[in-house]
């Protein structure tokens, strides 16, 4: 009297459904279309953080250039607006007297993004006048 027993319950599952699949890979394509659309903003700042970098060495050299000119201190070579352009940047400097024989240099920087935008950024700084230079 060895009868098989029919179990009620459902046989164990092997492998994945078709649904399961779509379920799976429609969550995998949303992830990997949003990291394509992160990276390309990602690409767009960096573009733009290079043109800020590039107005902000163009100050700095002004200024480095300008710190070793003796005549940058002599009435002469004060007082008159400067407008250079360079690498799609232009820069207008301005060496005015600060007193207690110092200078004030003033440089005002614009350019044009890729979205034709344009960007000013303002740098000043002190340049102390050495005696007998």
């Amino acid at each position: 009297m060895n009868r098989k027993r029919c179990r009620s319950g459902k046989r164990p599952r092997k492998g994945v459904t078709l649904i399961e699949l779509i379920v799976a890979s429609t969550i995998l394509m949303l992830g990997l279309l949003s990291i394509v659309g992160v990276s390309a903003s990602i690409a767009r700042a960096l573009g733009e953080a290079r043109t800020e970098n590039l107005a902000a060495l163009a100050a700095q050299s002004r200024f480095e250039e300008l710190a070793g000119k003796a005549s940058t201190c002599t009435s002469a070579g004060q007082g008159s607006v400067v407008e250079v352009t360079s690498r799609g940047i232009t820069e207008r400097y301005i060496v005015t007297d600060a007193g207690n024989n110092t200078v004030l240099l003033s440089d005002s920087l614009s350019w044009k993004t890729r979205r034709n935008i344009t960007r000013l950024a303002n740098f000043q700084t002190l340049l102390p006048c050495r005696l007998g230079a």
